[in-house]
């Protein structure tokens, strides 16, 4: 759900597209206001002082527009261009937008030290205690597997982790043995492969427990971007811009786009997906993961899983 931007918001726009060219929905907008370069006034302008200015390059040529935003930053009002608007306010990144000054100026990519052994020390005790969890559990998942069909109970997977290294991952298995008879394909909703008790450990998203153990080993991270296998990592690497950046981080169990987007089985649904997993590379804090966990156990409870 888009969180509505209460703080007052005004818009310098050049043309008449400016506004669309943001693609923010105006139910967000609660308090916008759009002022063109031409008829935008000193007392327009001081509207921002209580909130937000969006300006688009072709305003800062206007040398009395730029000296004027210029007093207004420095008394504190926050400029800021419309892929920055469009960011902050949908809280995914523009793949449209996003190119090699993305990731090095206006928030860097660099994790601070504190936040990197937070979460460091945090993938420990999650993955010591979630595995301690799944030695619990894995009695009773493996009866119901068995009974099901018969098949094994574990299922692992290639996938590309940091640095492009690839490793196994871990779930309960919830297809048919024979699920890539035909080769790898991306799971659909509703996907016909998936078994009677796959489909609960699914929604409930019991199948990824035993990913605590690649936590735990160092492969995976409780919070990042789904790890993907390498044959639609060489597809999408050619389809979807930056999408090697995705492997600065470890994977996670679950992610930003996980909660906010949901799974996808289209090159379509990835490109919308790393929009957020870049959201998460370039804001990661300690806040945000507590969010992503939060949103995860909601997804847990309501069964909203594939």
């Amino acid at each position: 759900m888009l969180a509505a931007d209460r703080r007052p918001t005004l818009l310098l726009k050049s043309d008449a597209e400016a506004l669309e060219a943001l693609a923010v929905p105006t139910r967000a907008l609660p308090r916008m206001q759009v002022a063109s370069l031409s008829n935008a006034t000193v007392d327009s302008l001081r509207l921002g002082r209580r909130g937000t200015i969006v300006v688009t390059s072709e305003v800062l040529d206007d040398p009395r527009m730029a000296d004027l935003l210029a007093d207004l930053s420095l008394s504190g009002v926050r400029v800021v261009r419309p892929r920055e608007f469009y960011e902050r306010v949908m809280r995914r990144a523009s793949l449209d937008d996003v190119d090699e000054s993305w990731f090095l100026f206006d928030r860097p990519l660099r994790a601070r030290r504190t936040y990197a052994a937070i979460k460091r020390i945090t993938d420990v005790v999650a993955g010591l205690l979630g595995s301690l969890l799944v030695c619990l559990i894995v009695p009773i998942i493996a009866l119901l597997i068995r009974l099901d069909d018969g098949g094994p109970v574990f299922f692992h997977q290639e996938r590309v982790g940091r640095g492009r290294k690839p490793f196994l991952i871990w779930k309960f298995r919830t297809m048919r043995v024979d699920a890539e008879a035909d080769g790898p394909v991306w799971a659909a909703p509703d996907d016909v492969r998936v078994t009677r008790i796959g489909r609960l450990l699914r929604r409930t998203r019991l199948d990824e427990l035993p990913q605590f153990f690649n936590v735990l080993k160092g492969d995976m991270a409780l919070v990042g971007p789904r790890p993907e296998r390498p044959q639609f990592v060489r597809v999408l690497e050619r389809a979807v811009p930056f999408y090697q950046r995705r492997h600065l981080m470890r994977p996670g169990i679950t992610g930003w786009a996980t909660v906010r987007f949901g799974y996808g089985d289209t090159v379509t649904d990835k490109w919308r997906s790393h929009e957020y997993d870049l959201y998460y590379l370039k804001h990661r804090s300690p806040l945000l993961d507590l969010e992503i966990l939060a949103r995860t156990v909601v997804v847990m409870i309501l069964r909203k899983g594939q």
